[in-house]
């Protein structure tokens, strides 16, 4: 199985600086998609009481558990991140493909997949970079605009969070100072004068509990209280859509708003907590919370447990998102909210878009997040639409701040109302809001059921359509392109005959300008880059794949891949499952290209001085030089850019 391997921070910060000011966007978000607060408005809200600059971010999810994708984040505008779930079981075997975000989206990945240690490694990171990033203020923000929170999800059961590990974990939320002093003293001079920026050593106040489906009532409540009473957080609880019950979603998904091939799985909606066991503790808990001088709030919603319908993964159960999502937690967060009085904070994600996130905040909701939008062609550029939609809509109603927005969409004259005025106009705003919401075409499954478009072409090692689709739904910046020399060489194929090697004449052929590339460590498998790429076999699985190490390159023998070594003097590959190898600038300037059988010293012209074999190598063996030109090419485009490969060298030139 494919895992995640972090990248060392020295790295990402190098790259950070090198992109920004080579290439002007950082982790292949270009300037044009940051998000610029403007200065007319205050988008800010309350977390728990705490402020951040709005209430924008990913969803617990695969775009936020890399510090990578925490930047990314953050550049996009997101302000309340929402890390993903961690638990005690840190080894999980998460099935390949995992993510299908072709109309509505599907997935069945559903914890991080790091170890706990790594996972916490990676948060503490993103912290400090989204500082440093802060003080550097590349976008030229207002600097109210970049209080930013984290919200830690954590899962599944009491016995997995009361656990030593897990207790440890959230431990450290409350003083990592440890930790940022160790990645602060791993910079080399010129990068830590860069990091000299003030970084709070307390990461959250906050955890959302997340639930497996069928977690009794009473176990989740008292994980709740354990969180409250042992680690002193707010906690918000994480709800799952089977609270509305089958009879409920069945009607609106299938019957409004028309998705027939879904099929609920009714166990888990009789497994999963009830309505009727919900409203009495949160009663409880809500007590509970203030007694000990904090808050609950509640979640709208985890993914919707369905039947695979569509052959896309190997398990029975998947989970659905999007825009039917929407229109089911939508309708669950007003049925709760009218039910409770608005007693609890509530927090949304769900079918979240450009075309929505500003009558989520008008529901009083805080943070609306987005994860299966933001796995769309465009990725994280997505985010910036959500915030300058806001911002429209606030200027149309002559709304200041968030608070006046809410006020004034539900038709109050004077946008300075209290807290209760506002908590008024918000449930207001959500009972419209739910109400018209399935009689909305852009939820209805006739609007949601187009797939991307396949050519039927075969995708190849160069030379694709270049669409560029790749790059920004890929959640983790795996995928990424580099700048390259259409090329016509005539060549040779090293053919061994009688124990001889004979030179056959070839052409090497590459006309594109661009080529893209997957950064292996990075890449979970997650089969969303095949998903909207227009031709066929997944760009993850035949583009050239990069690895970072020795050992994560021979862990996948002997799959194809790429391991750039020795400051990119030495290439090892793997290319139709044989091991090859390129040194260059190996004895008298020339290069050494074989793949174990035959070998080949080229001079700087690229013409063969010498060619060997091992004895006894059988007749036909065949060592095409096509390989060696597409390998010396994709290194020297690969060094020559700013990507993950490259990245370990800026790094060092920062010493």
């Amino acid at each position: 199985m494919a895992e995640l391997v972090p990248q060392p921070f020295p790295v990402l910060l190098a790259r950070i600086l090198e992109e920004m000011r080579r290439q002007d966007s950082i982790f292949d978000l270009p300037r044009r998609s940051w998000w610029r607060a403007p200065e007319d408005l205050d988008l800010s809200v309350r977390f728990h009481g705490e402020r951040a600059a709005n209430a924008a971010g990913p969803a617990a999810g695969p775009q936020s558990q890399l510090a990578a994708n925490l930047v990314l984040s953050w550049l996009a505008g997101a302000r309340v991140l929402e890390l993903k779930t961690i638990q005690v079981d840190d080894r999980l075997r998460i099935p390949r493909p995992c993510i299908d975000a072709a109309t509505v989206g599907y997935n069945v990945e559903w914890s991080q997949e790091l170890r706990l240690e790594e996972s916490l490694a990676e948060y503490v990171s993103g912290w400090f970079l989204i500082h440093v990033l802060g003080a550097l203020n590349p976008a030229g923000s207002p600097p109210a605009s970049h209080d930013t929170l984290f919200d830690f999800s954590v899962g599944y059961d009491l016995a997995g969070i009361r656990s030593g590990a897990v207790a440890r974990w959230l431990d450290t939320l409350r003083d990592a100072g440890t930790l940022i002093r160790a990645l602060r003293d791993s910079l080399p001079p010129g990068l830590r004068r860069v990091a000299e920026v003030e970084v709070p050593s307390r990461l959250s106040a906050c955890v959302t509990l997340s639930t497996f489906h069928g977690c009794p009532a009473g176990e989740i409540e008292s994980i709740v209280e354990h969180l409250l009473g042992r680690h002193g957080v707010h906690v918000v609880v994480k709800l799952n859509p089977t609270l509305l019950g089958h009879d409920e979603v069945e009607d609106l998904l299938r019957g409004r708003l028309g998705y027939e091939e879904v099929l609920l799985d009714r166990p888990s909606f009789e497994r999963d907590l009830q309505w009727d066991q919900a409203l009495p503790m949160f009663e409880r808990l809500g007590r509970r919370a203030a007694a000990a001088g904090l808050s609950l709030g509640a979640k709208f919603t985890n993914t919707l447990v369905v039947t695979n319908h569509k052959g896309f993964f190997r398990d029975r159960l998947m989970y659905l998102s999007g825009e039917p999502l929407h229109v089911i937690a939508t309708t669950l967060a007003e049925r709760f909210t009218r039910a409770t009085g608005f007693r609890h904070g509530l927090s949304f994600s769900a079918g979240i878009d450009a075309g929505n996130f500003h009558e989520a905040v008008a529901c009083g909701m805080v943070p609306v997040t987005a994860c299966t939008d933001l796995l769309r062609p465009g990725g994280y550029a997505r985010m910036p639409r959500y915030l300058r939609r806001l911002e429209e809509e606030m200027r149309a109603l002559g709304a200041r701040t968030v608070p006046g927005f809410v006020l004034r969409r539900a038709g109050a004259t004077d946008p300075a109302g209290g807290d209760a005025a506002v908590r008024s106009a918000a449930l207001a705003n959500l009972s419209a809001y739910a109400a018209r919401l399935p009689l909305e075409g852009r939820y209805h499954a006739v609007r949601n059921r187009r797939a991307p478009r396949k050519l039927g072409s075969a995708l190849a090692l160069l030379d694709c359509v270049s669409c560029d689709k790749c790059v920004p739904v890929c959640p983790q910046d795996a995928n990424f392109h580099v700048a390259w020399e259409p090329a016509a060489v005539e060549t040779w194929d090293l053919v061994v005959e009688a124990g001889t090697v004979r030179a056959r004449p070839a052409r090497f052929e590459s006309g594109r300008e661009r080529q893209w590339a997957t950064f292996a460590d990075l890449c979970n498998e997650c089969g969303n880059c095949d998903v909207f790429c227009p031709e066929d076999g997944g760009p993850y699985r035949v583009k050239p794949r990069f690895f970072g190490s020795r050992r994560t390159f021979e862990a996948v023998a002997p799959q194809d891949g790429l391991l750039v070594e020795d400051g990119g003097r030495r290439v090892l590959f793997r290319m139709g499952g044989r091991l090859h190898h390129l040194e260059l600038g190996a004895g008298q300037g020339d290069s050494l290209f074989g793949d174990g059988v035959v070998e080949a010293r080229l001079d700087a012209a690229h013409r063969v001085v010498e060619a060997r074999c091992l004895p006894g190598t059988p007749d036909g063996h065949c060592l095409p030089l096509g390989r060696y030109h597409a390998v010396r090419l994709l290194r020297d485009a690969t060094l020559a850019g700013i990507n993950p490969v490259s990245a370990a060298l800026l790094a060092a030139g920062w010493r």
